[in-house]
């Protein structure tokens, strides 16, 4: 049985109306349309969708709990990816560089110390506007390269994570503030200071590989 357009379209905006996120809607409409090539050519289109869904999905009520199931899965990898992604630049090889970029910056900055003001806006640079550019350039990407405003099971995982940087930010600067001035601080703890940038740094990193990696596969799979 091969739907017709009119009937793909009334499939579509059942799922729309039914479903939440993007991942799950096109998973399961794949799967009816695979599914109705096996339907018999007597039965008309409703009664084959019903069959398909009760048979393959246990009815309609548990598509939305497909649909949680789905969504915690994705999330847990999601997260164990990004997880791969920091500890990765704790191991060989590229520790290495890790470890080169440690050593260089504590050199700085104990020999030049550059200030309150100057390493602020390196830590504004890396907790706000480096993942602040990363969240938007993934939520451009979905509208552009997905045509789609429909929201993904990643996005509050995505949210989160973007914006898990500026509290270490506004905590250290808790911190400072309750112990000494800006400037003595920052003078004077520069082995604090090249830890929380190379966290912020890893951080960063991991986010946009994360980022990269949900696209990579979200775009080959809409060229099968």
């Amino acid at each position: 049985m091969k739907p017709t357009e009119a009937q793909k379209l009334s499939l579509q905006t059942y799922l729309h109306d039914t479903l939440s996120y993007r991942e799950t809607y096109e998973e399961i409409y794949d799967h009816i349309l695979s599914a109705m090539e096996f339907q018999p050519e007597g039965v008309s289109f409703e009664d084959a969708i019903n069959n398909i869904i009760r048979n393959d999905f246990g009815g309609a009520k548990n598509l939305v709990k497909i649909e949680t199931e789905s969504k915690n899965a994705m999330v847990k990898e999601g997260l164990n990816k990004f997880l791969r992604f920091v500890t990765q630049y704790f191991k060989l090889p590229l520790l290495l560089y890790t470890v080169l970029a440690t050593v260089q910056t504590y050199y700085f900055l104990s020999k030049i110390n550059p200030g309150a003001i100057a390493i602020e806006a390196i830590l504004v640079l890396l907790t706000m506007l480096v993942p602040c550019a990363i969240h938007l350039l993934r939520l451009y990407n979905t509208g552009y390269l997905l045509s789609t405003t429909r929201k993904s099971a990643r996005d509050k995982m995505f949210d989160n994570l973007a914006a898990g940087p500026i509290r270490l930010l506004l905590l250290l600067n808790v911190w400072i503030a309750n112990t000494s001035t800006f400037n003595e601080w920052f003078g004077s703890h520069p082995y604090i200071i090249t830890m929380v940038l190379l966290v912020c740094t890893v951080y960063d990193l991991a986010l946009y590989q994360l980022y990269t990696d949900e696209f990579k596969t979200v775009t080959e799979h809409k060229r099968v």
